[in-house]
């Protein structure tokens, strides 16, 4: 494969990720030898563009998630009280 077309395939790896959100995670991957191709240089700079602007979406999400579960952890448990009686005629 040349290193065209294996940046090209990275290129398409990535934005598939950033295209599927959660459903498609890319795994490990190789980086191609030697630098982008100067035709590909813009699009691998707008994947990066999309994959800082997930990631930072991604610290946001998380801090919301956490505040939401530090407010749940304040919420006193529920005290339930055993039964009574037990009625044994149905």
């Amino acid at each position: 494969m040349t290193d065209d077309a294996a940046w090209a395939d990275l290129l398409d790896t990535f934005e598939r990720a950033l295209d599927g959100g959660d459903e498609m995670a890319p795994g490990s991957f190789v980086r191609p030898v030697g630098p982008p191709p100067e035709h590909l240089v813009a699009r691998a700079r707008e994947v990066l563009e999309r994959q800082l602007r997930a990631i930072e979406a991604l610290g946001v999400a998380r801090a919301e998630i956490a505040r939401e579960l530090a407010a749940l952890r304040r919420i006193p448990p529920t005290r339930v009280s055993p039964p009574v009686y037990l009625d044994v005629r149905g």
